[in-house]
């Protein structure tokens, strides 16, 4: 028993030790706003969604939201870029007031979107 005691006191003071670690100064260390190249950034537009289906016969363009997307205001009249994976645009689309669910449709404005293109709302993280 008292070897089992020893061996759990032992543990929790190399945990301790192990945790505290030296406090760094705060004359060394940038700030915020004086952050090098590698402090990260928010991204200077929103993800909506993604292209559920295309239909250019009628330049419709249906867009499934984002799980997690919020919206501060109504999406319906605003402009929304489509890009693929590697952050190229392929298309500028409108939002229209059609909203059910978690599906949005949009107007086809330029360009060629493909069915898993990002849509995003552009320039709103700044």
């Amino acid at each position: 028993m008292g070897r089992a005691l020893l061996l759990v006191f032992c543990t929790l003071a190399l945990a301790g030790c192990a945790t505290r670690g030296a406090r760094p100064s705060s004359a060394g260390n940038p700030g915020p706003a004086e952050a090098g190249p590698s402090a990260t950034n928010p991204a200077p537009s929103q993800v909506v969604g993604r292209v559920i289906a295309v239909d250019a016969g009628t330049a419709s363009v249906i867009v499934q939201l984002a799980p997690y997307a919020t919206f501060s205001s109504a999406l319906s009249g605003r402009t929304l870029i489509a890009r693929r994976d590697d952050l190229e645009p392929t298309a500028r689309l409108l939002a229209s007031p059609y909203l059910r669910g978690r599906v949005l449709g949009t107007r086809l404005l330029e360009g060629r979107p493909e069915t898993g293109d990002e849509v995003v709302l552009p320039g709103t993280a700044r």
